[in-house]
């Protein structure tokens, strides 16, 4: 084993490197839109998965990312020994972290929330890299792969649970397809997952013991209407804020009051059956009901947060900050008394002034 000083500096390269990365590639680019990242590829390279191919899958890998040892160590899913011998930690909490559509093992934004739950420390992170079969411009052949990558991810964690993986402290966390994937996996788990964090897609509250969907884009790339014990909806309408909301609330905890499906629809106190809870990893198991977060500043940047540990790929340049924390004006219809009254004091005047 190297001794502990060049385990710091390695440490330290590490974050050096995400940091030098992070100026040149903001977390609203994460989607690759309009991008020439992938100019080569066509339709004719998409990869279609199919129900009964074999598991494991070479394009289908687990990667382990510890406090102790936070770089990329594949998991063996040919060893029956493997779990115990690396460095993961029985005591900590293990979150597996899934990308979506475009995405991979080391592509943003998902790279945001995993470096996130690095530096926090007390987490074991699996990460699941299916970039080989969601690649642009294939979002069809993405799609049509989710219950193939579901099932071999399952019989995975499956073989992981024979080793030690305790499901009580398993979390999937997933993002854009990634969510779905939290989901769908759960049809082929011969165990309960203990927790589901995603942004709103197709999730249902049998999926986990709890499950906690993040709303920040109803509508577009998400749904609007609740989806799991527990939903939060979030101001900015993003389809990647999602991550850097989760990633701030390990670091420090937001309340999100009480509210209808819609963070314009308020819930009276007197009304309200449910107190305000934290958002994202601290959310109790328990939460149960809508919740709205009316934060219109950029989460988990350190400038707007003031988080030393916050992520500068969470940052907006000034034009999109702009039109990302602008609230909307406010075109609610005239209180019927109030236009009334002007009504009938507009027809006063005018009968005094026939009068004369």
């Amino acid at each position: 084993m190297p001794p502990l000083r060049v385990w710091a500096l390695l440490i330290f390269t590490h974050f050096i490197i995400i940091g030098v990365l992070s100026q040149r590639k903001p977390i609203k680019e994460a989607l690759f839109l309009n991008s020439d990242t992938f100019g080569n590829a066509t339709l004719d390279d998409c990869v279609w998965k199919r129900d009964r191919d074999v598991c494991p899958d070479p394009n289908i890998t687990l990667n382990l990312y510890t406090e102790s040892y936070p770089f990329k160590k594949q998991v063996d899913l040919f060893s029956e020994d493997w779990l115990r011998q690396s460095d993961w930690e029985p005591s900590h909490e293990t979150i597996l972290l899934i990308h979506g559509y475009a995405g991979g093992d080391d592509t943003l934004p998902i790279i945001v929330l995993r470096d996130a739950y690095i530096r926090r420390g007390g987490y074991n992170v699996l990460m699941v890299d299916w970039g080989k079969l969601c690649q642009p411009p294939c979002y069809v052949a993405a799609v049509h792969n989710l219950r193939p990558v579901a099932r071999c991810v399952a019989e995975a964690l499956g073989n992981l649970r024979k080793t030690g993986l305790r499901p009580d402290r398993l979390t999937c966390v997933g993002h854009s397809l990634g969510a779905h994937l939290c989901g769908i996996m759960s049809n082929y788990l011969n165990f309960r997952l203990n927790r589901i964090i995603a942004p709103a897609l197709r999730l249902d509250p049998g999926d986990a013991r709890a499950v906690h969907v993040l709303h920040t884009n109803a509508g577009r790339y998400g749904e609007s209407a609740r989806l799991g014990h527990a939903d939060f909806y979030e101001a900015l309408c993003s389809h990647v804020w999602s991550i850097c909301y989760q990633a701030e609330s390990l670091f420090r905890a937001k309340s999100a009051a009480p509210c209808g499906r819609r963070c314009s629809v308020r819930v009276p106190p007197a009304r309200s059956s449910a107190l305000p809870v934290p958002l994202g990893q601290p959310a109790p198991m328990t939460a149960s009901g809508a919740y709205c977060l009316e934060d219109f500043s950029a989460p988990f940047c350190p400038k707007t947060s003031g988080l030393v540990e916050g992520d500068e790929r969470c940052c907006l340049d000034k034009q999109y900050a702009a039109a990302a924390t602008t609230q909307p004006p406010r075109t609610r219809p005239r209180p019927i008394t109030r236009l009334r009254s002007r009504i009938l004091h507009s027809y006063t005047n005018d009968t005094a002034f026939d009068s004369d």
